[in-house]
């Protein structure tokens, strides 16, 4: 068999007939960069929300365990900053703004408390998802 006695090839079938693989290649890395990219910061997202719904129904001795306080941080404190007379009074709705990486250990978690403004500011430990207030030098 000769080089002008070679099979003709294979038509091109399925995606392949109208993106070339290099293009498909490109396409799904840049969808997976972009889920990557969102859901990086998930998990300290998500203990923020467990917080704020602890809050939300009252079991304050839970969510101070959650807050992971130093121990100049007692419980009375947390109650004047998070508790129904405290700053924000008795939390009935929040929402996460945006959620930012403060380095390789924390993570900056912006929310919106009971509809107020500005949002406050939370930082997330990654290991241990501790809380402590982001505060604005």
């Amino acid at each position: 068999m000769t080089l002008l006695d070679a099979r003709p090839p294979r038509p091109k079938t399925g995606i392949f007939k109208y993106v070339p693989l290099w293009l498909l290649i490109i396409i799904i890395a840049v969808v997976i960069g972009i889920a990557v990219r969102e859901f990086w910061d998930y998990p300290e997202e998500r203990a923020v929300t467990t917080f704020l719904t602890t809050l939300e129904k009252g079991n304050y001795q839970k969510a101070y365990k959650l807050w992971q306080p130093v121990p100049s941080y007692a419980f009375g404190d947390f109650m004047h900053d998070w508790g129904p007379e405290g700053d924000y009074g008795k939390i009935t709705s929040f929402k996460i703004v945006q959620a930012e990486s403060e380095g390789s250990e924390t993570v900056k978690v912006t929310v919106r408390i009971n509809h107020r403004e500005p949002p406050e500011g939370l930082l997330v430990d990654r290991k241990t998802k501790g809380l402590a207030f982001a505060f604005e030098f």
